[in-house]
């Protein structure tokens, strides 16, 4: 967690927070949606870090990940992470999310 929290230049961010949520070390939901904060400019417009992120923290099944991910479902964030997110959450459908223009 301390490799993801320094933002050290070359790291691979994307198996790290991967790792994190398949081992589920629920302590470092915090850090991998401190990831995500920091690496939405440069991550766009794919996303392939914040998914995993996202996917990182599902894995976590903690209240505090859970929070975190309701937080990326509101209109401030982009759209790919807001519809990830509640997908992760399984309310995708509640919040009027339209999977086929969500994947085109």
């Amino acid at each position: 967690m301390d490799l993801l929290e320094a933002n050290y230049a070359g790291l691979n961010e994307e198996d790290l927070v991967d790792i994190l949520g398949e081992v589920r070390v629920v302590d470092a939901a915090g850090v991998i949606f401190r990831v995500v904060k920091r690496s939405l400019e440069s991550d766009a417009p794919a996303y392939w870090l914040c998914q995993k992120a996202i996917l990182a923290l599902s894995e976590l099944e903690s209240d505090e990940a859970n929070r975190y991910l309701s937080e990326m479902t509101t209109d401030s964030w982009p759209s790919p992470i807001r519809w990830h997110a509640a997908v992760a959450l399984c309310i995708e459908d509640q919040l009027g999310f339209d999977e086929d223009s969500m994947m085109a």
